[in-house]
């Protein structure tokens, strides 16, 4: 069953999200799943719902502006702390998905460079930080996955990487 979502933007205290984004990667569930839930118990506390609880999670293929390509691209970040390297496990024309050993310390936009194998032109992209998921299953050495979004890609690069997509959406991952 589909759910309708709708935009809602609000301020919140930062211990409060901070501990909502770590529930979220204990718990394995997206923020604003929790977020639904915590307003349904409110609202069934005060007795002011009318509908029964429905489920929240909406397949990803639904959600997607641009299909996503499985991909492994190596990709540096420029931060202010130096160069972090990762790795995207998929990319589409808005976003990626970076997987990475260190977290860039800054909510500023991040500059990128993606070197896609097979292609002599690596790829320049200036991203905001969207989403961020902890898989702390090694205590000792955790991994993060950071969901970007791109905000700025130059047109003959944007092109390259539209092609390289594609292509590589067609053939599927490596």
């Amino acid at each position: 069953m589909t759910v309708k979502r709708k935009s809602y933007n609000t301020t919140l205290r930062a211990d409060l999200t901070r501990r909502l984004r770590i529930l979220a990667a204990q718990e394995g569930k997206r923020q604003n799943d929790l977020l639904e839930e915590a307003i349904q118990d409110l609202l069934n506390k005060y007795g002011k719902d009318t509908q029964a609880a429905t489920s929240t999670s909406v397949a990803k293929a639904e959600r997607r502006k641009s299909p996503r390509a499985e991909v492994s691209w190596p990709v540096s970040m420029i931060t202010p702390q130096g160069l972090l390297e990762g790795q995207l496990k998929d990319i589409s024309r808005g976003g990626a998905l970076i997987q990475c050993a260190e977290l860039p310390q800054t909510d500023e936009p991040l500059e990128l460079s993606i070197e896609i194998p097979d292609h002599l032109l690596g790829i320049s992209a200036t991203v905001e930080k969207v989403r961020l998921n902890i898989d702390d299953s090694d205590k000792d050495f955790p991994s993060y996955d950071l969901a970007v979004r791109f905000l700025g890609i130059d047109v003959d690069q944007r092109k390259h990487l539209y092609n390289a997509i594609e292509h590589k959406g067609r053939k599927g991952a490596i």
